[in-house]
């Protein structure tokens, strides 16, 4: 559970460094299911992609604005 409070606006800093900036880091299995099953209905910031340390990652923001990525292993 993420704190919620009417209102609040977390502010943008997502540029301030190359990798971006995010709040949370998730680990879990069945991300590319995770990932189809939200497509249209929240903000994806970055889709789905293999990076290069060999985990399958999107990033999505919350309605405060907060940043979560949710990512997977690749086998």
């Amino acid at each position: 559970m993420l704190q919620r409070l009417e209102g609040f606006q977390k502010p943008y800093l997502y540029e301030l460094r190359p990798g971006g900036i995010w709040d949370v880091y998730i680990r879990m299995e069945g991300v590319k299911e995770f990932y189809e099953s939200l497509r249209g209905q929240v903000e994806i910031v970055r889709p789905l992609e293999l990076m290069v340390y060999g985990q399958w990652e999107f990033e999505v923001k919350d309605p405060n604005g907060y940043l979560l990525v949710f990512s997977e292993a690749h086998p």
